[in-house]
């Protein structure tokens, strides 16, 4: 399976720093799905405004080599302000998940985890979160880690959509544990019976599709 990159963002909330990860992983997703499948994809789920959506892709080299892309001095700027922000108040609980979210963006998983880590100490079961921590540790090649994060988001927030589907992701892809993937997406498919893989087709198409594939 071809190495892919991981891409998506998210809408601005209360005025705060516009991240890319909502489409960012998204369409990290819809390229993992691509290869496999051979068809070409490009969205995954509408993002809501109240809710993290992040999907995960296929396992990447990005998280070994740094960020994908060279950083740019706003997004730099952006990320020094925060470090200088949870040094001066380590219980700032929206600082360190706002630099975590911008080491999300830019690649750093090992600097993600341990930021999302404090967020989570400092707000415990904070199910969106939780999920960008589970992509990050995915992205660290700690898929167990990964699996049990998405879990404990699931139990925080048992309609979260993305977490559901992110957990067959690594099952299907890293863990293979083929027949729990299934059943996870299928557990999402209760909550969502028209939910989608990223290139917009009916998941319960891309669950056939797969299965076809995997004979």
């Amino acid at each position: 399976m071809s190495q892919t990159n991981r891409a998506q963002g998210r809408q601005q909330q209360d005025g705060d720093y516009v991240r890319k990860s909502t489409m960012y992983m998204a369409v990290a997703v819809a390229l993992v799905v691509g290869a496999f499948l051979g068809v070409q994809v490009t969205s995954l789920y509408s993002p809501a405004p109240a809710q993290e959506k992040r999907a995960v892709s296929a396992p990447s080299q990005q998280s070994q080599n740094g960020p994908a892309n060279q950083i740019s001095p706003d997004v730099m700027g952006r990320i020094l302000e925060m470090e200088q922000a949870v040094l001066k108040d380590p219980n700032d609980v929206a600082a360190w998940t706002k630099l975590g979210h911008l080491y999300f963006d830019t690649d750093q998983p090992k600097k993600a985890i341990p930021a999302y880590e404090k967020s989570l100490a400092l707000k415990p079961n904070d199910p969106d979160v939780l999920t960008d921590l589970g992509v990050m540790y995915r992205e660290d090649h700690q898929h167990d880690r990964a699996l049990a994060t998405f879990e404990k988001a699931i139990a925080a927030n048992p309609k979260h959509q993305i977490a559901r589907f992110n957990k067959g992701i690594v099952l299907y892809f890293d863990l293979e544990r083929k027949d729990d993937a299934l059943k996870a997406w299928r557990e999402l498919l209760a909550i969502n019976p028209d939910a989608k893989a990223p290139n917009g087709q009916p998941l319960k198409e891309m669950m056939q599709s797969l299965q076809q594939q995997s004979k």
